[in-house]
């Protein structure tokens, strides 16, 4: 192999690194639409994909031992992740109607469908993960077949094909989705593995030729690389694993609590994911020169285990001086992330160095040795997501996994054959040094500290009454100035106010003969508290995050007598989803979903496709949804709400817009059937005095019928007028999670007259 062959392959590995970002991005937010935007389902999702990446490590580590055609078989890698990522998303898309179906025949069973869907999620994920997974260890054979050192050329391509993922990372989470759309996206990631696999092949082709002129010699011997013997090498395996489940441990509660600086935009999610693989990719590619040099990687290994322990704990310190302004929040990840990445960057080929046994084990070693991390990374997301944020809380969580690395340290030091005990017990000063960072931190929650600090900012006096870390994002309720609030992450969400009741009451009086009332979004229930007024409607409630029904009680005193009631269910699932799987029909459907317009997942509820699903699940013969936009357009084509409002109107074909109270937002109105707006039944309506109790609860705002009319703004007409230049938002074109960049918004300003 020549330097310049060489070099292709490096830049070939970086290039695959970007394609598998790619699909690994798209394929969560198709999944996320047919699973549910939960934590759960994405767990599940992730641990598919994980799984395959460490399945794909053992099986090609061993096969790319037993073969001199180590290109040719990363050749078919490439190509065949292409061909199989080009189909996977017709296949996602083909297990809906299987999902219900079965959700249908076992009596509605949630348990039992999420194991179907669990195992089929990663039936779809296995082939091309295995694919992915196999790409490493096979040219990490290939490098080293190839008479070239292992340390340099491993830690070379493991942080090339890092920093390819965080080029994929910025090109799907930042620029592709919002312009060209999920699916070409997709294509853009196959176009990419199959030039990486064809050119591959061209190199293939060309050292065979020059391999059979005699002008190339593979190596032979099988050179020892590891300096260890087997009992070492084994600790080395179990220890990467442990180090692996910290590392991802972390960027679960990292991810999760940074929300609170960078809040809940795609682009936020994105830049974390893009902080962390780029410090993983510097960590790697800054050990390069000197990693042959290391004559000790297990005590180099041991160190760094201590260094992230340290770095943990000191984070907490850091993280509520950071939240000091637009500056200090936005620098916050690379302050408290990176470093921790930038030291797992490290760790990787220095583990590899240590556990790789020979020249002619290569592939098996990486394999070995990728699979193992892998797993370690699975369990770390799962059980952090699951249980130690739940039991124990962000701050405590920290706390435990730096002990875990600390241990670890200290584990690997002792187990290094090369040096002395005397030597090694030098590194026992950490011990003073980690009780007196723990003995200063005083179990104080710094996550909750930042929120506090937040919710103290301008006169008044305060009380938070709840703040619960949970897998679906951490609740905050308070009170300030004897006005209640409610945060989700970090971010407020609603108020007690008269438009959450009117999400109720409006729809209701314009629906004909309404029955059953579907609530999509909880929040504090306020609209499920004004719609059990109706004594003959049955009400549904679904709520992503549940223990916003635990929440119930601190917003509203009469609470437990509202929950009581035989006609309110209250289910915990992700809306869109549990609409592709429920059978019944409603006459009226609200959705409020969660601000701003912008988080990440709030698209979903704001699709063409969203839309079509709550209109099969209306009654034709009188249903009504009634959206809440929490914005009034600027009537710019820009404006996310013209968007949402020509998207709604795109599935309705009789709609109506009516204002808040407060000019806070607006209310979509669609009406199915002949139905039309009846004056004579709203004032009917407003002489139910239970009604009139209701809505004059918090202020009069719209206490009489005509105040209710008056809130009428856009007709039919209105609406098609003020939208005619709109965009539609689809789940492949999710213009509104991708706020400062589009494909509609580049066209609009090309557009624009010369000033």
């Amino acid at each position: 192999m020549g330097d310049n062959n060489k070099k292709v392959v490096f830049i070939l590995f970086f290039a695959s690194g970007i394609s598998g970002l790619i699909y690994e991005v798209v394929w969560l937010r198709i999944l996320s639409r047919v699973l549910g935007v939960t934590t759960y389902a994405t767990a599940i999702t992730l641990a598919a994909f994980m799984a395959g990446l460490a399945i794909g490590s053992f099986l090609f580590g061993k096969f790319a031992d037993k073969h001199q055609d180590q290109l040719k078989i990363y050749t078919f890698l490439q190509l065949a992740i292409g061909i199989v990522a080009y189909i996977l998303p017709s296949l996602f898309k083909a297990m809906a109607p299987f999902y219900k179906y079965i959700y249908t025949v076992t009596g509605n069973n949630a348990v039992f469908l999420s194991i179907i869907r669990a195992c089929i999620s990663f039936a779809c994920l296995l082939i091309p993960t295995t694919l992915m997974g196999g790409t490493l260890p096979v040219l990490s054979a290939y490098m080293i077949k190839n008479k070239r050192t292992f340390g340099k050329d491993f830690s070379l391509l493991y942080g090339l094909n890092t920093l390819g993922a965080v080029f994929g990372v910025i090109i799907s989470g930042f620029i592709t989705i919002g312009t060209i759309g999920e699916w070409n996206t997709i294509l853009l990631g196959v176009s990419i593995n199959l030039v990486v696999g064809i050119i591959a092949l061209i190199i293939y082709r060309d050292e065979k030729k020059t391999s059979a002129s005699g002008s190339k010699s593979i190596l032979k011997d099988n050179i020892a690389i590891s300096p260890y013997p087997d009992k070492v090498r084994n600790i080395v395996l179990i220890s990467i694993l442990i180090s692996g489940f910290t590392a991802l441990a972390y960027e679960v509660i990292w991810t999760r609590q940074l929300i609170l600086f960078l809040y809940t935009s795609i682009y936020a999610f994105s830049g974390m994911l893009a902080i962390f693989l780029t410090g993983i990719a510097l960590g790697s590619i800054a050990i390069n020169k000197y990693i042959d040099r290391v004559k000790t990687p297990l005590l180099f290994f041991g160190i760094l285990e201590l260094i992230v322990g340290v770095l943990s704990i000191l984070g907490l310190y850091l993280f509520s001086p950071l939240d000091r302004g637009p500056l200090s929040r936005t620098i916050a990840p690379a302050i408290l992330v990176f470093p921790l990445a930038l030291s797992f960057g490290i760790i990787f080929p220095i583990a590899s160095l240590c556990y790789t046994k020979s020249v002619h084990k290569t592939g098996a070693s990486v394999g070995m040795l990728c699979g193992f991390n892998t797993i370690g990374n699975v369990a770390g997301a799962i059980l952090t997501g699951f249980l130690f944020i739940n039991i124990l809380g962000s701050s405590k969580a920290v706390i435990f996994l730096s002990l875990v690395n600390i241990a670890l340290g200290f584990i690997l030091l002792w187990s290094e054959p090369q040096k002395s005990n005397i030597y090694k017990a030098r590194f026992l000063l950490i011990v003073p040094l980690l009780f007196l960072l723990l003995a200063g931190f005083k179990g104080k929650d710094p996550f909750l500290n930042v929120i506090e600090d937040r919710i103290k900012k301008g006169a008044g006096t305060y009380e938070i009454f709840y703040n619960k870390e949970c897998a679906e994002g951490t609740v905050t309720c308070y009170s300030k100035n004897n006005l209640k609030n409610l945060l989700i992450n970090g971010v407020g969400q609603t108020h007690i106010l008269t438009e959450t009741k009117l999400m109720a009451h409006l729809p209701i009086a314009l629906a004909k003969e309404p029955k059953k009332l579907l609530v999509i979004c909880f929040g504090m229930g306020t609209t499920v508290r004004s719609a059990s007024i109706y004594d003959d409607l049955d009400i549904t409630s679904v709520e992503l995050v549940p223990q916003l029904y635990k929440c119930f009680k601190f917003f509203h005193s009469d609470a437990d007598k509202v929950l009581n009631r035989k006609n309110i269910n209250l289910v915990s699932e992700d809306g869109r989803n549990f609409l592709l799987l429920s059978q019944d029909k409603y006459d009226v459907i609200t959705v409020d979903p969660s601000p701003p317009i912008y988080s990440a997942g709030t698209v979903n509820l704001y699709s063409q496709e969203f839309f079509s699903l709550c209109k099969e699940h209306l009654n034709p013969n009188g249903g009504v949804m009634s959206l809440w936009c929490p914005t009034l357009w600027r009537y710019t084509r820009e404006d996310p709400g013209l968007w949402i409002l020509k998207t709604f109107a795109s599935v309705f074909p009789n709609v109506t817009v009516w204002k808040g109270p407060h000019d806070w937002g607006m209310y979509i109105i669609g009406m199915l059937g002949n139905n039309t707006i009846d004056k004579t039944k709203i004032e009917r309506a407003f002489k139910n005095p239970e009604l009139l109790k209701d809505i004059s609860e918090y202020d009069q705002s719209c206490s009489t019928a005509s105040q209710l009319l008056n809130l009428l703004i856009l007709d039919n007409r209105g609406v098609a007028f003020i939208t005619k230049d709109a965009p539609i938002i689809t789940d492949n074109f999710p213009y509104t999670e991708f706020p400062s960049i589009s494909l509609h918004k580049l066209r609009s300003f090309l557009k624009r007259p010369a000033p």
